[in-house]
């Protein structure tokens, strides 16, 4: 059996962040195992990532992933091209205040709240992911209250605001969007919800 790596460790030997080790584990493109909230990643998958070569294609910028989320099908097997749709900021900041973003920002709904919303069969849960400009994000400290955390509660989802301007205004992010927010998950209830979304919008 292989040695078993936290994600750090993963992510210094991969020369990239914890955060795409994390996605690159719930996207399915490389081996991982979680035990309780702690994900692990096998030595040996790491060497093999390391010699193998590209997956199809290099993350899409910013606008470029937009229009592939609007235009539909994304390709669920390869979720981490659509990375960059956004910059994951995860805070703490009162329920109050994070309910107040969505008329206060004009930011749309996002991950397990509005997979419900949109027919998911999933159980809610008290964390909040949210989509907003980047305009609006950097001029919210003024407004609110956050902490960042990167265990926080709140996913603030920090997206360019050449791309904001493709998205429709609505009170719910795109369903593909939202689809590809579950896939980002640690609980495979969550995946299989997201590629039901996708399925459902085909």
């Amino acid at each position: 059996m292989s040695e078993l790596l936290p994600l750090a460790e993963a992510a210094d030997l991969l020369g990239v962040s914890v955060e795409r080790v994390r996605q690159l584990v719930v996207g399915g493109q490389l081996a991982g195992q979680r035990f309780a909230n702690v994900w692990v990643v096998p030595k040996d998958a790491i060497a093999a990532r390391r010699h193998s070569p590209g997956v199809r294609g290099r993350p899409l910028g910013p606008r470029r992933a937009w229009q592939e989320i609007l235009a539909g099908p994304i390709d669920l097997q390869c979720p981490g091209r659509y990375q960059r749709r956004a910059e994951v900021v995860r805070c703490q900041m009162s329920r109050a205040d994070s309910d107040s973003l969505l008329e206060m920002v004009g930011a749309l709904l996002g991950g397990v709240r509005a997979a419900i919303d949109l027919g998911a069969e999933l159980a809610q849960d008290d964390s909040v992911d949210l989509y907003l400009s980047a305009k609006s994000f950097y001029g919210l400290g003024a407004r609110i209250a956050f902490v960042p955390d990167s265990a926080g509660r709140v996913v603030l989802r920090v997206v360019d605001d050449d791309a904001w301007n493709l998205i429709p205004e609505g009170v719910f992010a795109p369903r593909n969007a939202v689809a590809l927010d579950l896939l980002e998950s640690g609980d495979p209830r969550h995946w299989i919800a997201g590629e039901d979304l996708v399925d459902r919008s085909a």
